[in-house]
């Protein structure tokens, strides 16, 4: 053969090359039976070439891709080449390999095709971290473009898709100023702040509407020229609520209302822009720290410290981010209340040896608490954030030290007394005063006070959330609070709280998180978010349960209905199109009576009952929920269903 070809012992040095060669290389004839298998193969696969010469390939094929196999075939007997595509293969020790293989026909002299070569090689790490960065822009809700030094897209996400009405092919290589208005041009396209209405920029779809978007622009250079990478988010719903902000401001002061319901409406608006707000930034921060914990989890075992680290820092990002949601959705009252009969002044003393560190050598606290009062009905951990926030606002209005105090009582409130107070009923109610000796505060200040984000300190001192946190909490338990202050006197807190004849109940011990060696079971997961679905399916996989995905609760139904076997939890989205989670799981039951039920979501309502509390039947999993919480609460589910099919874990 090497005199035929003019070089003396090519066939040697050709086996010599494959027998030295990194990547795994071996040839498989027409009927799937190993040929031959170099040193690199038997290091990936972890077969001996006596092992697994003349022996089928398919023992390292999945049963689900052997049919692909053999569909490839038909492609290289027509002359194609099967270029570096990803797939799984099995190690000789059970578990899965990700590898990149290319697969080339093999030929006899006359052209019949003998079988085919393959050259395989192991996913990199950097490859997965590409794919996992990828997957995160692929997440991100906002459109992203990348525009060249030609004005032209050369990048885009799905978002960009359904933003501007354009398939991905559609959109590379289409001039950026047909695409948005004004042409982009700084790092940042500002709004007019003489124009409150609207931005600057508008972006043009395909149907030749248009769609008001905010525009953030970055610079990166890359190897090939510089890249422009721009942001472009729909601001459709903001500019819709601001403008019906304005309109309700306006039919306010036109009719004269009295300054009290003006302030109240004021604050229920703001509510509900801002728990709106915290719940989309929920879903969003659950999608952004999970797919961290994704690649700390890849980068701890590939040891890239330097990585990992990077991915610990997005996870506290994201932490801090979930904490700002928690008092947004507290002051819109939507935060997942878990409210029982409980004494006030027990809580004043639980939490009184913290505030005492809190506040500062400096201060003097002063509790006096009444005995024997009724017992009211509220979150304990709420009434904690209360104490703690009121407390840390009057340390703040005292620098030069003073006096705390703390004092309750019980009040019977009368018609004169509920005047000029519309959310105020008559009755029994228990008195949790908190006053200081500080500053004080002008009128103009407690017109504000409960605003959220609204604040009298220095940039970086305070987030204007505190005091929104506060109202949120006690209106959301139907109770009352007020303010008096004067400045240079300092400022007293009144809140009121209902009554009740139930008695204190006592606190449950929260539940220990699932061993390691937990059981496994088949998941419906309903959720209409596509990032935060991707992050359920490789969560609940990678813990080894049977994962079923649906988008909506028809599609949800529909799959338990083909589904052959049991499944165990239905993990569902509160609020989502066409069907609801509390109808999907009543009618779920239904199909399988003998499953539990796990709700999530961003924020309670409509999952709460009337009274703003969460109804006793009702599991809830709070967005943004990290891999463990997610996964301990349906190892609860699967090891302790409570009666009528719905679980009860800790949320």
């Amino acid at each position: 053969m090497g005199e035929k070809h003019g070089y003396p012992g090519s066939d040697d040095l050709l086996r010599a090359m494959i027998s030295s060669s990194h990547d795994a290389i071996f040839a498989v004839g027409r009927d799937f039976t190993v040929l031959t298998w170099n040193p690199a193969a038997e290091a990936l696969y972890g077969y001996r070439a006596e092992e697994i010469v003349g022996r089928s390939v398919d023992v390292l094929i999945p049963a689900d891709r052997r049919a692909d196999q053999r569909e490839m075939v038909l492609l290289m007997e027509s002359g194609c080449r099967i270029e570096r595509f990803r797939s799984r293969r099995r190690h000789r020790d059970g578990h899965w390999l990700q590898i990149t293989l290319t697969m080339s026909p093999l030929r006899d002299p006359d052209g019949t095709m003998t079988g085919y070569t393959v050259v395989a090689r192991a996913v990199s790490t950097r490859e997965r971290l590409e794919s996992s960065f990828q997957a995160l822009l692929e997440a991100a809700p906002d459109a992203f473009l990348g525009v060249g030094d030609d004005g032209r897209v050369v990048l885009a996400n799905t978002q960009a898709e359904t933003l501007f009405g354009l398939t991905r092919h559609g959109l590379i290589g289409k001039e950026i100023d047909k695409l948005l208005t004004p042409p982009l041009a700084g790092d940042i396209v500002p709004v007019h702040e003489d124009d409150p209405h609207g931005p600057t920029a508008v972006a043009h779809r395909a149907d030749g509407t248009t769609v008001p978007v905010e525009v953030t622009v970055s610079i990166l250079p890359t190897d090939d020229g510089r890249i422009r990478c721009a942001v472009v988010r729909d601001i459709t719903e903001r500019v819709r609520a601001q403008e019906r902000f304005l309109q309700l401001q306006a039919e306010a002061e036109r009719a004269h209302i009295e300054a009290q319901l003006q302030r109240t409406q004021r604050l229920e608006g703001l509510g509900q822009l801002a728990g709106g707000v915290a719940h989309d930034f929920n879903n969003l921060i659950a999608v952004i720290s999970n797919y961290a914990t994704f690649i700390a989890e890849v980068a701890a075992e590939e040891g890239l410290t330097e990585i990992a680290g990077d991915a610990a820092q997005i996870t506290k990002a994201a932490q801090r981010g979930a904490d700002l949601t928690h008092q947004l959705l507290a002051f819109a009252r939507r935060e997942v209340v878990r409210p029982r009969p409980l004494s006030l002044n027990d809580v004043v003393a639980d939490i009184e040896q913290m505030l005492r560190r809190s506040i500062g050598e400096h201060i003097t606290l002063d509790v006096r608490l009444t005995g024997g009062l009724p017992s009211i009905t509220a979150d304990p951990g709420q009434l904690d954030q209360v104490l703690v926030n009121l407390a840390v606002n009057a340390r703040d209005a005292m620098p030069r030290g003073g006096t705390l105090t703390i004092e309750t009582c019980d009040l019977a409130v009368d018609r004169d007394y509920v005047a000029g107070r519309p959310h105020l009923r008559t009755g029994w109610y228990v008195r949790l005063r908190v006053s200081d000796t500080g500053t004080g505060m002008p009128p103009e200040v407690i017109e504000r006070a409960f605003e959220p984000f609204y604040t009298t300190k220095p940039a970086g001192k305070g987030t204007g959330l505190g005091l929104a946190t506060v109202y949120g909490i006690i209106t959301a338990a139907g109770g009352d609070l007020s303010i008096y202050s004067e400045p240079g006197l300092g400022t007293t807190f009144t809140i009121l709280m209902p009554a009740t004849d139930a008695q204190p109940a006592e606190v449950e011990e929260p539940a220990e998180l699932a061993p390691a060696d937990y059981r496994r079971g088949t998941i419906l997961a309903v959720e209409d978010e596509p990032a935060l679905r991707d992050v359920l399916q490789r969560i609940l996989a990678g813990a080894g349960h049977e994962v079923l995905i649906a988008a909506d609760g028809p599609a949800a139904l529909a799959l338990a209905h083909e589904h052959p076997g049991h499944i165990d939890v239905l993990l569902t989205d509160v609020v989502m199109p066409h069907m609801l989670g509390k109808d999907l799981a009543e009618r779920f039951l239904r199909v399988s009576p003998g499953a539990s039920v796990l709700f999530m979501s961003g924020y309670a309502r409509p999952a709460l009952a009337s009274q703003g509390t969460l109804d006793p039947e009702v599991t809830l999993v709070e967005k943004p929920f990290s891999k463990a919480q997610l996964l301990a609460a349906v190892q609860q589910c699967l090891d302790r269903p409570g009666p009528g099919g719905v679980c009860h874990p800790v949320a």
